[in-house]
C-alpha cells in the first residue's frame, strides 16, 4: 500500500513538472521554436508514460502477491489461534501465564479444576500470594523458576506444592518456560501444571507395601535357611545323595530370596529417603580383606583369580557397612559375569579423594547400555543370557550408596573383553 502511494505521488509530480515546463516554453519562446521543443517534450513524455505503465504493472502485480501472502499468513495465524484456544480451554493440565511482576495474565480451565479458583478472581493477582507455591531443597518456587533463562535451568520440570482455594495442599509437577510478549517484548512466564497428588499417594503406598512385605518375609526366610543349613550338615541324621541335592537347591533359592528382600528393603529406604549413613573412619584395606573373604570361595569355584591390591592402607570417613554393600554388589556381578580370567580390586589416593577400581575380564557391556547401568531393574541382554534370575537392583543400590557419600561411579567397558568400575569417594 505504501509503495502504491509513493508511486502515485511520484507520477503526479512528474506530470505536473511536464505541464509546468510546457507552459514555460510556450510563454518564453517564439512559436516556431516552442513547437520543436514541445515535440521533443512530447517524445520524452511518451517514453516516460510507457515506462511508468510498465513499472506500475510490475508494482501492482507485486502488491497483489504480497497482499495474498499477508492474507494467507493471517488465515494461518487465525487457525493457530483457534488450535491454541482449543488446547488452552480443553487441556486437563493447567496452563498458567504470568507477567514480569508474577501477576496472573492467563488462567486456563484446567487451572480452575486443579486450584478451585475461577479465572475471573485470579487475573491480575500475584500468583505466589494466591496459590502459595512451596518448593524444597531440590526444587525452587515455580513462580521464580518460570523466569529463569534456559541456560541456567537445572531441569525441564519442577515439583512444588500449592494451596488450593479450599485450603488443601496438593502436589504438582510443572514444565515451564520463559517467553516474550509479541508486542511489548517484555518477559513472561509460562507453566503447564499437573496435579500428581493421587499418583504420589499410590507410589507411597506401594513403597510401604514393599517395605512391610520384605521385612515380614525376612524373618521366616532366615529361619528356613538356618534349618536347611542344619539338615545339609547332617544334624538331623544322614541324608541321601538325592536329598542332599534337593537341600542344596533349596538353600541356594532361600539365599536368593533373602538377598532379594534385603535389596527391596534397601530400595524402599532409599526412595523414602530413610537411608541413614553412620559414618566413621574406615580402613580401605580392611574392606578389601572382607571382600576377599566373602567372594574368594565363589571366585575359586569358577576358577577365576580374585586379585586384591593390599597396598592402600588409608582411612576413609564413610559408612563402612554401606560401602561394603556397594563394593560387594559390583564384585558379585563381576564374578558372576566372568567366565574366565580375573577380577581385580585396587585403590589409590588422588588429592582429597580415594579411587577404588574394580576390573574384570567378563562379558562386557554394550556401549549404548553403559549410561543405563545403575538404573533400577535395568539389565543388559548379555547379563540376562548368563543369569535370567537377576533383578537389576544391585547396581542401583551401589550407585545410590556411593552418591549418598558425595561420591561418583563411572563405568567403562568393551563388549566381550570386560569392564572397569571406578568409584571416587571423598576421604573426609
Amino acid at each position: 500500500m505504501r509503495q502504491r502511494i509513493e508511486h502515485f505521488t511520484l507520477e503526479m509530480l512528474t506530470w505536473a513538472s511536464l505541464i509546468g515546463i510546457t507552459l514555460f516554453v510556450v510563454f518564453l519562446f517564439p512559436w516556431y521554436v516552442a513547437e520543436n521543443i514541445l515535440r521533443y517534450l512530447l517524445m520524452i513524455a511518451s517514453v516516460l508514460a510507457i515506462l511508468w505503465y510498465l513499472k506500475s504493472r510490475r508494482l501492482f502485480a507485486e502488491s497483489d502477491i504480497k497482499t495474498k501472502e499477508i492474507l494467507d499468513k493471517q488465515r494461518q495465524i487465525s487457525r493457530q489461534q483457534k488450535t491454541f484456544d482449543i488446547i488452552f480451554n480443553n487441556a486437563a493440565d493447567g496452563i498458567l501465564i504470568l507477567d514480569e511482576s508474577q501477576k496472573i495474565e492467563s488462567f486456563s480451565p484446567g487451572m480452575e479444576v486443579i486450584t478451585g479458583y475461577k479465572k475471573e478472581e485470579m487475573l491480575g493477582r500475584s500468583a505466589q500470594q494466591v496459590l502459595k507455591f512451596k518448593g524444597d531443597n531440590e526444587n525452587s518456587l515455580l513462580t521464580d523458576a518460570m523466569f529463569l533463562p534456559k541456560n541456567i535451568r537445572k531441569k525441564p520440570y519442577i515439583k512444588n506444592t500449592l494451596l488450593t482455594k479450599e485450603g488443601r495442599e496438593i502436589d504438582i509437577e510443572a514444565s515451564y518456560s520463559l517467553i516474550q510478549d509479541a508486542v511489548t517484548q517484555k518477559p513472561k512466564g509460562l507453566a503447564i501444571i499437573r496435579d500428581v497428588t493421587y499418583e504420589n499417594e499410590l507410589m507411597r503406598r506401594d513403597k510401604e507395601f514393599i517395605a512391610i512385605t520384605s521385612h515380614q518375609l525376612n524373618t521366616p526366610l532366615s529361619i528356613i535357611r538356618g534349618y536347611v543349613s542344619l539338615l545339609r550338615e547332617g544334624k538331623a541324621g544322614k541324608i541321601s545323595d538325592v536329598g542332599q541335592k534337593y537341600l542344596d537347591e533349596t538353600y541356594d533359592s532361600v539365599k536368593k530370596m533373602i538377598s532379594l528382600t534385603n535389596n527391596l528393603l534397601s530400595i524402599s529406604r532409599i526412595e523414602q529417603e530413610k537411608i541413614k549413613l553412620e559414618k566413621e573412619d574406615v580402613n580401605i584395606k580392611e574392606l578389601f580383606t572382607r571382600i576377599e573373604q566373602a567372594f574368594g570361595p565363589a571366585a575359586k569355584t569358577k576358577k577365576i583369580a580374585l586379585d586384591i591390591d593390599p597396598k592402600v592402607d588409608r582411612l576413609v570417613y564413610c559408612d563402612g557397612e554401606k560401602i561394603f554393600q556397594a563394593l560387594s554388589n559390583i564384585v558379585d556381578n563381576s564374578i558372576k559375569y566372568t567366565k574366565e580370567g580375573s577380577v581385580k580390586l585396587s585403590a589409590r589416593v588422588s588429592g582429597g579423594s580415594i579411587e577404588i577400581k574394580i576390573t574384570d575380564t567378563g562379558v562386557g557391556i554394550p556401549e549404548e547400555s553403559i549410561g543405563m547401568i545403575g538404573d533400577k531393574f535395568y539389565r543388559t541382554q548379555e547379563a540376562i543370557n548368563i543369569d535370567n534370575k537377576g533383578t537389576g537392583l544391585g547396581m542401583f543400590i551401589s550407585k545410590t550408596i556411593i552418591e549418598k557419600h558425595n561420591g561418583k561411579l563411572s563405568i567403562s567397558s568393551k563388549l566381550g573383553k570386560g569392564s572397569e568400575f571406578l568409584i571416587i569417594l571423598p576421604v573426609k
